[in-house]
């Protein structure tokens, strides 16, 4: 899928730009190009279909053309980062990685990772901080001599035939409920992700402040929304409330995005931004005097996004929804996703009842990384996949959100 989508991206949107961090912007057509080029490398270095490539990067440029790149070729990208997992409470093994990967290859920059034997790694020329593109100035087209030792100059293999099984992905879950664990998603759910978020539009897409690393959920999953939108992502290596305030004015972004955490943050800096038409919170539960300080200050609606990353997909609330919506609800389930809210012994709960908050819909993950077959602690039967989260749905079909779920005993 994210091969078809680059080529016909390129071919669409050509010179606009795909990703812009700091001082360097990366055009479609440039994307789908050096992916082709760094597919060709991979394959060359006997990367095949279904093997592992572990991206231990900065949040740039390299990432999504590195992703874009393995999905060609029909690898598997896990986006690992800079900051080490290890450090969240996820164990790891070779080379500091999560030790449920086995990578063919590993994408890294210089001191991310300890030496290591028995892994081939290709070390790119970067700043492993993300500086080099971080500085303000004139803009200039991405430098292709940051994928030193990673392209060849000829076409990349031949294209394979399509499977909806075939994984692409994995993600990490943010540890708010345990360890961080590895979601797998495969074509199946990114067709899903992408049909919610684009349907049959191209070119609606407008640019947007990337406030979470590229590997996490929210990026990783929605590249082929992005493509086939023609969206802009600005990306920083680092996030502050000040670069994203900044880059918000500058570029004239009319979304502003981010966990309650970084809303509060930049909502603390008192600045102005004019241009806002609309605030999205995410992430966590928001306090409702937030939401409602943020509607007060910069006069736009604010709506509510709850998801957990297993589900791929979840609800929210709409900027012409009643504005208590946000403040005391994550809103409705949104187009071909299921909520159920159950008790501890998987009994359906009726409305104002509260239990622990369960989804389904196609986005729902493949499973986690490092065991085999679908996790019982996490999917019911029937499919759903279990959040964690307690809660109930209202006599309207808002689900309100009251705390975490406690199965009991095992």
């Amino acid at each position: 899928m994210l091969r078809l989508l680059s080529g016909e991206a390129a071919r669409r949107f050509g010179g606009r730009a795909a990703v812009v961090t700091g001082s360097a912007r990366l055009s479609f057509a440039a994307l789908d190009r050096l992916s082709d080029q760094v597919a060709a490398a991979l394959a060359h270095r006997g990367v095949r279909i279904g093997d592992l490539v572990a991206l231990a990067l900065p949040d740039g440029p390299e990432f999504v053309i590195c992703y874009v790149a393995a999905a060609k070729i029909g690898a598997v990208t896990a986006g690992v980062g800079t900051a080490g997992l290890g450090t969240a409470g996820v164990a790891t093994g070779r080379a500091g990685l999560p030790a449920a990967l086995d990578p063919a290859l590993v994408v890294t920059a210089p001191g991310v990772l300890p030496p290591a034997a028995g892994l081939d790694v290709v070390t790119l020329p970067l700043d492993p901080a993300g500086r080099g593109h971080g500085e303000r100035g004139e803009y200039g087209e991405y430098d292709p001599a940051r994928l030193h030792g990673l392209r060849r100059a000829e076409p990349p293999p031949p294209p394979f035939p399509p499977d909806p099984g075939r994984p692409v992905v994995i993600t990490y879950t943010s540890g708010r409920t345990g360890p961080p664990k590895g979601v797998l998603f495969g074509d199946r759910q990114l067709e899903a992700i992408r049909a919610h978020g684009a349907g049959l539009r191209w070119g609606t897409g407008d640019a947007r402040l990337v406030p979470h690393p590229l590997g996490q959920l929210g990026f990783a999953t929605r590249l082929p929304v992005f493509l086939q939108t023609g969206r802009t992502c600005h990306v920083m290596p680092e996030w502050s409330p000040e670069a994203a305030l900044r880059v918000t004015r500058e570029h004239g972004i009319r979304v502003l995005q981010g966990s309650p955490y970084q809303l509060e943050a930049i909502l603390a800096c008192g600045e102005d931004l004019p241009g806002l038409a609309l605030i999205l919170s995410s992430g966590a539960p928001a306090r409702p005097e937030l939401i409602r300080e943020l509607r007060g200050r910069y006069g736009v609606p604010v709506c509510n996004r709850y998801i957990c990353t297993e589900a791929g997909l979840g609800l929210g609330t709409r900027p012409e929804d009643p504005p208590e919506d946000a403040e005391t609800t994550v809103g409705r389930p949104r187009g071909g996703v299921t909520v159920s809210v159950r008790d501890a012994r998987g009994r359906v709960l009726p409305p104002g009842e509260p239990g622990e908050v369960l989804l389904r819909s196609d986005a729902v993950m493949s499973g986690y990384v490092g065991r085999n077959g679908p996790d019982h602690a996490a999917f019911a039967r029937d499919g759903f996949i279990r959040t964690g989260d307690r809660g109930y749905i209202d006599h309207t079909g808002r689900l309100h959100l009251v705390g975490l779920f406690d199965r009991g005993p095992a």
